[in-house]
């Protein structure tokens, strides 16, 4: 099983290295104020660290989890490169899971990092969960299953109803108080935005679901141009005489809230300030199933507050060379496991650390691991930080 894990990162390393040939994109950061994803400054006691690391996941060809694996890869081969250390790393499938009955060779010494998502748990018995969850391990949960805190283990949440809330907070001491809310079939989630921003004290005056280009006149009516023009119609017919009238959208509106693709949020921006909407103010929550990544100037977001990965922004990283130029937010997963799975083992950062990672800026302090989202706003095609 070593043999093979061993034959596996070979593989895994020289597909990435062949693969990520690529220079990192133009940095599209305000050259004020450009966010770095650091390494945490510790000093690591090699000898200290695990023998083993055993990692629990779906398998190892699905997207998510191949994309968590060359993120995991590089930061194992960084610190192989560094401070000479290069543990056995075993990958756990849930195939393998359910062949031995749930059985599975991890030592005492050993520390693991449980890849959580729908897919790992759908057929999962649940006594081999709370098998796994016993274990001394790091879990990544991608797919916000309920009461892990409750777990002994150090868990990492990737909650979208927390990025959503911590947006719109923003939203609201920026001065937004009546919204429009758009989202899509794949995100389905205007409920739970409406239920946060009355939450925060906030009006929603309309709601409405993107169907792409089959619904180009979206905002004309949900803005009310529409309603305008038709008053105008109907003034004009009983008048009998020809009209000369600008339509007008609804005044009540202060802000636009938008959880669609970023393919999506691109096409509704112009479409939104030649509705007139052009003084509006724009969150957007990207899609994170929408494979998308952010270009290297984002002029058709002008104006949009967004709130997603340090990673996925093209954040500055001094210290990595040939990174995909396609990013995804399991790479960015991976990668950040395996520091905290070594922070947490290391002496002298087992009580607390704080850093910026690729997901997000990460602390951990009194057996709790957090994590925040980059928030920002396009000016002139660059993003400016807000903050975390």
């Amino acid at each position: 099983m070593n043999y093979l894990n061993k034959l596996l990162i070979i593989f895994l390393n020289l597909t990435l290295f062949v693969s990520c040939t690529s220079n990192v994109p133009n940095n599209t950061f305000d050259s004020n104020k450009v966010i770095s994803i650091d390494k945490p400054k510790v000093t690591y006691e090699v000898k200290k660290l695990p023998k083993s690391i055993n990692i629990f996941l779906l398998d190892t060809k699905s997207i998510k989890e191949k994309e968590f694996i060359n993120g995991f890869s590089m930061n194992y081969y960084y610190f192989k490169k560094q401070i000479n250390y290069f543990p056995i790393i075993n990958f756990i499938t849930r195939e393998e899971l359910d062949k031995k009955d749930c059985s599975f060779n991890v030592k005492n010494n050993d520390y693991s990092i449980i890849f959580l998502t729908d897919a790992f748990l759908k057929n999962l018995k649940s006594s081999c969960l709370t098998k796994i969850l016993k274990l001394k391990a790091v879990l990544i949960n991608s797919n916000n299953y309920p009461n892990l805190n409750e777990q002994t283990q150090v868990v990492l949440n990737f909650n979208k109803k927390t990025e959503y809330e911590d947006l719109l907070k923003y939203a609201k001491t920026n001065g937004s108080h009546n919204a429009l809310i758009i989202d899509e079939k794949d995100t389905s989630d205007k409920h739970i935005l409406n239920e946060i921003w009355l939450e925060l004290e906030g009006n929603v005056l309309d709601s409405s679901t993107s169907n792409g280009m089959s619904n180009q006149n979206l905002l004309s009516n949900i803005l009310l141009l529409e309603s305008s023009k038709e008053r105008s119609r109907k003034l004009s017919r009983a008048l009998s005489s020809p009209l000369e009238s600008n339509p007008r959208r609804r005044m009540d509106v202060d802000s636009i809230i938008m959880s669609v693709s970023l393919r999506e949020a691109r096409s509704l921006k112009p479409e939104l300030e030649y509705n007139f909407g052009e003084n509006l103010s724009v969150y957007l929550l990207p899609n994170w199933k929408d494979q998308s990544f952010y270009l290297d100037k984002e002029l058709d977001l002008e104006r949009v507050s967004v709130i997603d990965l340090p990673w996925m922004f093209n954040s500055n990283i001094s210290y990595l060379r040939n990174l995909p130029k396609k990013r995804n937010r399991y790479f960015a997963f991976g990668y950040d496991s395996y520091d905290i799975a070594l922070l947490l083992n290391n002496p002298s950062s087992t009580r607390q650390f704080k850093y910026t990672g690729m997901s997000g800026e990460l602390s951990y302090k009194n057996g709790s691991l957090s994590r925040k989202s980059l928030k920002t706003e396009i000016s002139g095609g660059l993003f400016k930080v807000i903050g975390y």
